[in-house]
């Protein structure tokens, strides 16, 4: 300004000619540029040569609302604008992805396509500093060289290549996470273990092993995904045996028992959707003594605070499903949405804490569902999908806040028809199940997704079961509507959908199916289980139709 602004309200011919020959304005948004005259006044020089669509914002302080400068939002005669408002302040957590986001406005590409090349060219700087790394140690083998200067090159290459590694497992992660790309995930997690591949494992330092056994865990989450549980539970169990043995040779380190915390979980998880109840209920119970050890060591670490409330939500689970006390889980899971409400009180931009208080929602809900509380259980649901619209306003593309809004629609028909109101329940499931094919159709290879889809198809039978018999479809429609229950598929074997669909079939088609049924009686998914793992049914209630 100094040099180039005088004190006329024109600005200077520098600043003209830099604008006429721009195709963006890139407005960088806070409370200081929303108040300054010269910003606005460049905005709307712009906006004159050049129209509104070329005008992007950035967010590096404030709110939209304190930040965007009065010029930006439109001028007489013009629609008020919606910018880009790419969000670089440094608590959003998304810098990177808003940088990626800038870039695919400016040069015309799309914002998926980005993100892959940004994880394609972190993959070729592992290699290429893998090779870098080995090239080192081979020379250093044949050469002998002792010298601390090439020690310390060597030193700095792993520390780069284990920096790679932590940004694929991290940033790199993330993005491809919340665009649900699973076959993307699978080259990135190669990446990563093919800086550990051929390495002599009893020669990496404690760093190394910790973070060897983290992608192991990352490996075994996103095999989970895509339905190959033995697979998934082997990377599991190779990262628990990692962590076992950080931890016994330093049992107080609380990094070392956090990460075998994680070890025991992903474990009890595996075994869950295994629907191995007592395997899961030992893992889970040995993740909460863990998570309680951390909190007595550093009761004032907020992370260790959230690993209480995790066991918590998983030994609520636990008593719920396995015995049926909704009463008693909902102790569990009240006392996890407290510490998560407390967290929110202490940081609430934090994405993921609110996503805590969604899950912990979502199981509250269910708890009291099992009590025929269902009003309450509505209520819970209802806050619930306030924070989840939340979540989406802030990012609508990502897959986990989508498939959540698609859990709440799901639940939220279960309660309607449970409370008669079968009509208000078909018209959630029908929602539901159009937006759940939308995203299977986007990824057909994500079983969770499939699993969905088949949700909303059976739940919307037995909603047209609840109507009156005057309003319900033929039999053959039903018939039709659901189709075979013989397994074919991955989705149609899951043991739970087999159930699910052969009660239905059973009401609509009853002596047949009532005998199969009886053949296949020992065959229900978690038999020791008062309500099933996924969807919570309880298939000893008789006739199925009138209850859960």
């Amino acid at each position: 300004d100094a040099d180039e602004m005088t004190a006329t309200y024109d600005l200077s011919t520098a600043v003209r000619e830099a604008l006429a020959q721009s195709d963006y304005l890139i407005v960088v948004c806070s409370p200081n540029s929303a108040k300054s005259q010269w910003v606005a006044r460049e905005i709307e020089y712009f906006r004159v040569l050049h129209g509104d669509t070329h005008i992007l914002a950035v967010l590096i302080a404030g709110t939209p609302q304190t930040a965007f400068p009065p010029a930006l939002l439109g001028a007489a005669g013009h629609a008020e604008l919606e910018p880009l408002a790419a969000d670089f302040r440094k608590d959003s957590g998304y810098r990177r992805l808003a940088m990626l986001k800038l870039v695919a406005e400016l040069a015309g590409v799309g914002l998926d396509q980005l993100v892959q090349r940004d994880a394609q060219r972190h993959m070729r700087r592992v290699v290429a500093t893998v090779s870098g790394v080995a090239a080192v140690l081979v020379l250093v083998a044949v050469l002998g060289v002792l010298a601390w200067n090439a020690r310390a090159e060597t030193e700095r290459k792993r520390e780069q290549a284990g920096g790679l590694v932590e940004h694929l497992l991290t940033d790199v992660r993330a993005n491809l996470q919340r665009t649900g790309r699973l076959d993307q995930l699978a080259a990135v997690n190669e990446s990563a273990m093919a800086y550990y591949q051929g390495q002599d494992l009893a020669k990496l330092t404690d760093s190394e092993l910790t973070q060897r056994a983290k992608l192991l865990q990352a490996m075994g989450e996103d095999d989970e995904k895509r339905g190959e549980l033995p697979k998934a539970r082997a990377a599991f169990l190779e990262a628990h045996r990692t962590t076992a043995k950080l931890l016994a040779a330093r049992p107080n380190d609380t990094a070392r028992i956090f990460a075998h915390a994680q070890s025991e979980y992903w474990l009890g998880e595996a075994a869950w959707r295994a629907r191995d109840g007592a395997e899961a209920k030992r893992r889970f119970e040995a993740y909460a003594a863990l998570a309680h050890k951390l909190i007595t060591r550093e009761s004032a670490v907020a992370e260790w605070r959230d690993e209480v409330a995790y066991a918590e939500m998983n030994l609520g689970m636990l008593v719920l499903r396995q015995q049926g006390d909704g009463v008693d889980a909902g102790r569990h899971f009240a006392r996890a949405l407290g510490i998560w409400s407390d967290r929110s009180s202490e940081n609430s931009t934090d994405v993921a804490i609110v996503w805590n208080q969604v899950d912990a929602l979502a199981w509250l809900a269910d708890s009291y569902r099992v009590q025929d509380r269902f009003n309450d259980a509505l209520k819970v649901r209802r806050e619930q999908r306030m924070l989840i619209d939340g979540l989406l306003k802030s990012d609508p593309d990502s897959l986990p806040f989508r498939m959540w809004r698609l859990n709440n629609e799901l639940a939220t028909a279960r309660l309607e028809i449970a409370l008669g109101n079968p009509r208000q329940g078909i018209t959630h499931l029908r929602t539901g199940f159009r937006a759940t094919r939308d995203l299977q159709r986007a990824d057909p290879t994500n079983v969770d997704i499939a699993l969905q889809v088949r949700a909303f198809e059976l739940f919307l039978v037995l909603a047209e079961l609840k109507l009156p018999l005057s309003e319900q479809p033929t039999r053959t429609a039903l018939a039709n509507q659901l189709g075979a229950c013989a397994p074919s598929n991955e989705v149609s074997s899951d043991p739970e959908v087999m159930k699910f669909c052969n009660a239905l079939a059973e009401s609509i088609r009853p002596t047949p199916v009532r005998d199969f049924l009886r053949s296949v009686g020992d065959a229900s998914p978690n038999a020791s289980d008062v309500f099933s793992t996924r969807w919570g049914l309880d298939f000893q209630r008789k006739p199925f139709v009138s209850g859960s």
